[in-house]
């Protein structure tokens, strides 16, 4: 386990509904060159930051575990179709991982610190580690994000393998602005995180989640459970804990945790909610993770 101190003081995300991305990309040229998931995750970005408001940063981290398919595929069947030949390079460029986080540093021509990671189930949390690093050297607001696509190609390829029988197809975007100390605008705080290695036995996985609500201190009667992993949902019922499937609302897809910080967030908002919130997630056959979120 990591104690991590990261005040969040900025938030959005984009899952089933899409904003008018004219009021946060004027630009039309840009917005058409653009593939859905740069419009998404640049959006809520921009989004994140107003929310904050204050569009200082002094680093931009993002994780992703699928990347920009759209374009990855709009390359690959470049390659097929002229024979390795003449390829308009555009679609390479924007194929890769970083290239979100490299389009956001553009548009607020920022030239500090910027990293992706691709990391599978844990992409997310890996760019938490790497804020909450940040925030210990001496950076002030970080801009983290989590992102992920699922087009029809990806979408159809994981229906035939019998994904969506058991699993509820997802993709989003969600952008958090992290500081190292408490403003006057704060949704919450992330406490602490913890990556367990690969495991397929759900009590091995319960057991380290015992040991890391030990850890943070973390009782049935102050906390509340948001969790991706269908195994644990019965279980951790039957501990006590009040549990919430946070996949039923954005899907199935490698940087869902991020959309479950922003329901931990949102429940603080009631004042008569939780003061923590653990948010256990688990992609498909991954890792899992464990963060403790906490009313500031």
């Amino acid at each position: 386990m990591i104690r991590t101190n990261l005040y969040i003081t900025g938030m959005a995300g984009i899952t089933r509904e899409e904003p008018d991305y004219k009021n946060y990309i004027p630009d039309a040229g840009l917005r058409r060159r653009m593939s859905r998931v740069i419009r998404m995750s640049v959006a809520s970005a921009l989004m994140a930051l107003e929310d904050s408001g204050n569009g200082k940063i002094d680093a931009i981290v993002t994780g992703t575990g699928w990347g920009c398919l759209a374009d990855t595929e709009k390359f690959l069947i470049s390659i097929l179709d002229n024979s390795e030949r003449l390829l308009n390079p555009s679609s390479f460029i924007q194929s890769t991982s970083n290239t979100i986080g490299a389009q956001i540093a553009l548009m607020l021509e920022d030239k500090h610190y910027n990293s992706t990671y691709v990391h599978g189930g844990s992409s997310f949390e890996s760019a938490l580690l790497d804020a909450a690093l940040l925030v210990s050297e001496g950076k002030k607001r970080i801009l983290a994000g989590g992102f992920d696509e699922l087009t029809p190609t990806k979408s159809h390829l994981l229906e035939r393998m019998g994904m969506w029988k058991k699993y509820i197809p997802g993709e989003g975007s969600h952008f958090f602005v992290l500081e190292g100390e408490r403003g006057e605008h704060v949704h919450g705080k992330i406490s602490a995180l913890e990556i367990i290695p690969h495991v397929t036995d759900g009590e091995e996985i319960l057991a380290s989640l015992r040991r890391f609500l030990a850890d943070t201190g973390t009782e049935t009667s102050s906390a509340e459970i948001i969790c991706g992993d269908h195994k644990l949902l019965k279980p951790l019922s039957e501990m006590g804990f009040n549990v919430k499937d946070y996949k039923q609302h954005c899907g199935e897809y490698p940087t869902a945790s991020a959309c479950a910080l922003r329901q931990a967030l949102m429940a603080f908002r009631d004042q008569k909610g939780p003061e923590r919130v653990i948010i256990v997630s688990k992609y498909i056959n991954d890792v899992s993770t464990f963060m403790l979120t906490e009313r500031s």
